[in-house]
């Protein structure tokens, strides 16, 4: 049993013991701790005979961050993206659109030349506007911050910068038109926003640094965003609440606010041209289209509606070829309309229905693109590659992925606590006898909307009889901004009842037989309160780089400071809103003598958000705590951050997870999946 040795703590008022306070350090003692757990969870795993089936099957499985990330970006008659070298990523290049590409950057050989053997990770591809310099994002071992490098196209030669970044997140880069440099996010040392300019063969420019009036403190960081002609940059924060916040004026240097005072809504979109900006504002819940003239951006009475709010949800707006593109959301599916820049209604894009794209309705302000190139899912076919033609307003397939068959989608919906109608789908193989051991997948927070996702990786569960459930809790974006407010800060316990009545109303149903739950990050949180506010709801949880001390989250985590600020948009500030945090947070709420049930905790050894203390700490309170034999697992995995992008770690993340609650559900996987189809 791990020792517990007390330490009284008082946070905003709220006085608690933390009886693993020591489980923060980085001690030989600590580290000798959770190597002993690691070990113990990989090998109850992995001992499984039912863990090798799970594997193979993922395997044979599409990669979808390969997919994600392999979405073409034109810039100068070329097409850019990442993709593969062998086992390794690399950044290619082709002349044409269905080209298979020349390696421009190979993510082994950086590796080799840095010579630390720690794998080197792509995230963003950024073309300058004449395709002649790329930008990309590259990181080492997982770690969360990394850099901007550029490449030559013509000679592939790597240029002297080095720019340094947080990995992902949306911080992306956006150059001048004359592609002699970009600007990119950055932070002064007392936490403000800034936007530097990185120069490859212009002038260099002073930082621009703005005050918390006007960039959010909440924000982690802005995406710049640079006029057709280059005269003025904007500053829009990202990456969950998207505000075109400043505006700086490159003919004189001069930088100001781009929002009116006080505004305290959502406003993005793209440049039409140097003097307008088209934008999606959320002062209505779902979101209409303004035309926002750059010299009154702070006075809305010149501001110009040119589509009003509906019952779609908007979450992107693209310029193509001389149209506007909307990504929206109706009923939890991806809808795509194509307008005339006045707003005058041309078409929707003929897409299957309960499709979904990260790409264009989470990732909101995207690099220019000569064309409008994305990749869509459904629940039963992985990601599929699409031109739009914004002319005709239809789709040309570039790629398509494999399908599954055999599977049935129903969407029902649970009451909540306070009566709020709460989605959820079920997907099961056709014909199943229900009820059945249910897994239930939910985020329900910072503004993100969980959408349908391709079920390759939860297929082996599925053909074992298990039904999988994908909820739609309050705190995303499903419904707009109301939905989101709803469930965050002061009104978090919204999400969990949320789940709860999800929860119940699938035994109502005579769905679910038994009930396992699985959350990432937010989703993380959310499993750690599902295990110690509904023990009783729950055989076995899930908690994927989870955060589990919303009290204490990240203290003396190096460079988290932007991260911490993040946190506080959701959950809000230790000092402030402690009672709330108190009444939630799971480590604090972990009680002895409770019937918990089966736990296993996955994280990224260099996740700075979510840090491994939390759940080494975690593991130890249930483990003392609880009354049941059910295990209580932690495996932590080595040179990863917050999820990893290498496909073989991927499938074995996943493999684990599925071993582990097949098995405390009790199903057996089949050694095939005779239900893909490969187009």
């Amino acid at each position: 049993m791990t020792p517990r040795r007390p330490v009284s703590k008082t946070i905003g008022g709220v006085t608690f013991e933390d009886p693993y306070d020591w489980l923060r350090d980085s001690s030989d003692e600590v580290r000798e701790w959770q190597d002993r757990q690691v070990a113990r969870a990989v090998r109850t795993i992995r001992e499984s005979p039912n863990f090798e089936v799970v594997l193979e099957s993922l395997r044979a499985m599409p990669s979808s961050v390969d997919s994600l990330l392999g979405v073409r970006v034109a810039a100068g008659g070329r097409w850019f993206w990442l993709g593969r070298n062998g086992p390794a990523q690399a950044l290619l290049v082709s002349d044409s659109l269905d080209g298979p590409g020349r390696v421009l950057v190979d993510a082994a050989e950086m590796t080799a030349r840095r010579g630390d053997e720690r794998p080197t990770t792509f995230i963003y591809v950024i073309p300058s506007p004449d395709g002649r310099l790329v930008a990309f994002s590259h990181s080492a071992g997982g770690e969360a911050f990394g850099q901007y490098g550029v490449v030559e196209v013509e000679t592939g030669r790597l240029l002297d910068v080095a720019a340094p970044t947080m990995q992902g997140n949306m911080l992306r880069v956006d150059w001048l038109p004359d592609g002699t440099g970009f600007f990119l996010s950055g932070r002064t040392p007392e936490g403000m926003h800034a936007l530097r300019f990185v120069s490859v063969t212009a002038a260099e420019r002073p930082e621009a640094v703005f005050s918390f009036d006007n960039v959010s403190p909440t924000a982690l960081g802005l995406t710049p965003q640079v006029s057709p002609s280059g005269r003025y940059v904007l500053g829009v924060t990202v990456p969950h609440e998207y505000t075109a916040s400043v505006i700086g004026d490159l003919s004189t240097g001069q930088w100001r606010r781009f929002t009116p005072p006080d505004f305290g809504e959502e406003l993005h979109g793209a440049w039409l041209d140097d003097d307008t900006y088209l934008a999606i504002v959320t002062d209505t819940p779902r979101g209409r289209v303004v035309a926002i003239p750059a010299a009154t951006s702070t006075d809305r009475a010149t501001w110009r509606e040119i589509i009003p709010a509906g019952d779609r949800v908007l979450r992107a707006l693209d310029i193509v070829d001389g149209r506007l593109v909307i990504s929206a959301l109706r009923d939890v599916s991806l809808d795509i309309s194509v307008h005339e820049l006045d707003g005058t209604f041309v078409g929707t894009a003929p897409l299957p229905p309960a499709s979904a794209s990260f790409g264009l309705v989470l990732d909101r302000v995207r690099p220019r693109s000569d064309s409008f190139i994305f990749a869509a899912n459904t629940f039963t076919s992985a990601d599929t590659v699409y031109c739009l033609d914004v002319r005709a307003v239809d789709l040309a397939v570039l790629s398509e992925g494999p399908s599954l068959h055999g599977i049935e989608v129903t969407q029902h919906f649970a009451t909540s606590g306070d009566g709020t109608q709460v989605p959820y789908f079920v997907i099961a193989k056709a014909g199943v006898e229900m009820p059945r051991p249910t897994l239930v997948n939910a985020y329900g927070g910072f503004n993100i909307p969980w959408l349908p996702v391709f079920l390759g990786n939860t297929l082996p569960f599925i053909e074992a009889g298990g039904i999988y459930v994908r909820a739609n809790l309050r705190g995303g974006s499903e419904y707009g901004r109301e939905w989101y407010e709803s469930g965050r800060r002061q009104d978090k316990q919204n999400v969990f009842d949320d789940l709860r009545a999800v929860a119940e109303d699938l035994r109502a149903r005579g769905i679910a037989s038994s009930l396992a739950f699985h959350g990432a990050s937010n989703g993380g949180l959310l499993a750690g309160v599902a295990a110690v506010q509904q023990p009783d709801l729950w055989q076995a949880i899930v908690a994927q780089v989870p955060v589990l001390d919303v009290l204490e989250p990240l203290s003396g985590v190096e460079g988290a400071d932007a991260i911490l600020a993040v946190y506080a948009k959701d959950y809000g500030s230790p000092e402030e809103d402690a009672k709330t945090l108190a009444s939630y947070s799971p480590y604090q709420n972990v009680q002895p003598g409770v019937s918990y049930p089966a736990v296993l905790q996955v994280i990224g050894e260099h996740d700075i958000g979510c840090p491994p203390f939390q759940g080494r700490k975690f593991t130890a309170a249930l483990q003392h705590a609880t009354t049941s034999n059910n295990p209580v697992l932690l495996r932590i995995w080595p040179d990863v951050g917050h999820g990893s992008l290498n496909p073989t770690i991927a499938a074995e993340t996943r493999a684990e997870i599925l071993t582990f609650l097949m098995t405390q559900l009790g199903l057996t996987p089949h050694p095939t999946t005779p239900r893909v189809h490969h187009s």
